[in-house]
C-alpha cells in the first residue's frame, strides 16, 4: 500500500503540448507589443479627443448596422433575403428494393467486374499491395460490398 501512495496525483495530469505553449506565449508576446504601440499613440489624447473618437464609433457602426437592416426589410427585387424552399431527395424514403430487378448487369461488364475483383484480391495477398488495398478502401468504403452485389445479380439473372 505503502508504494502506491507515493505517485503524486501532478503526474497524472495531462501536460500542455510544447508547441502549443510557444504559440501561446508568441501570441501574449504580440499582445503585449500592440497594446504599448497603441499606448504610445494615444497617450496624447484628451478626454475630448476620447469622446469625440467614441461617439463617431458608435455612429458610424449603428448607421451601417441600420442601413444593412432597412436595405434588406425595403429590397423591392428580393434580392438580399430570399426564401428557397428545402425538397427532400426522392431517395430518402425509397428502400430501393425495387429497383433491383430493373438493374441488369451485361457479360461484358460482369468480365470487367470480375477482373477487378481478381485485381482487388492479388492486392490484399500481397505485401506490397497490401497498403494499397487499404487505401482503396479507406477511400471507397463499399466498394467491396457493391462489387458483391452486382455479382449475386447477375447470377441471379443467369439462374433465370
Amino acid at each position: 500500500m505503502k508504494l502506491f501512495s507515493k505517485i503524486k496525483k501532478n503526474n497524472l495530469e495531462p501536460k500542455p503540448n510544447a508547441i502549443f505553449e510557444g504559440m501561446q506565449a508568441g501570441y501574449k508576446h504580440l499582445q503585449g507589443g500592440w497594446a504599448k504601440w497603441m499606448m504610445k499613440r494615444t497617450e496624447k489624447f484628451s478626454h475630448r479627443t476620447w469622446i469625440v473618437l467614441l461617439i463617431f464609433f458608435v455612429l458610424s457602426t449603428s448607421t451601417y448596422s441600420i442601413y444593412l437592416a432597412v436595405s434588406a426589410i425595403a429590397e423591392k427585387d428580393g434580392t438580399l433575403i430570399t426564401v428557397t424552399p428545402i425538397k427532400k431527395p426522392r431517395y430518402t424514403t425509397e428502400m430501393g428494393e425495387n429497383d433491383k430487378e430493373a438493374a441488369e448487369v451485361s457479360e461484358a461488364q460482369y468480365s470487367r467486374i470480375k477482373k477487378f475483383r481478381v485485381y482487388m484480391d492479388s492486392l490484399a495477398r500481397s505485401p506490397s499491395g497490401k497498403t494499397f488495398y487499404d487505401s482503396i478502401t479507406s477511400h471507397r468504403p463499399g466498394l467491396m460490398d457493391s462489387l458483391q452485389l452486382i455479382e449475386q445479380l447477375y447470377r441471379e439473372k443467369i439462374k433465370k
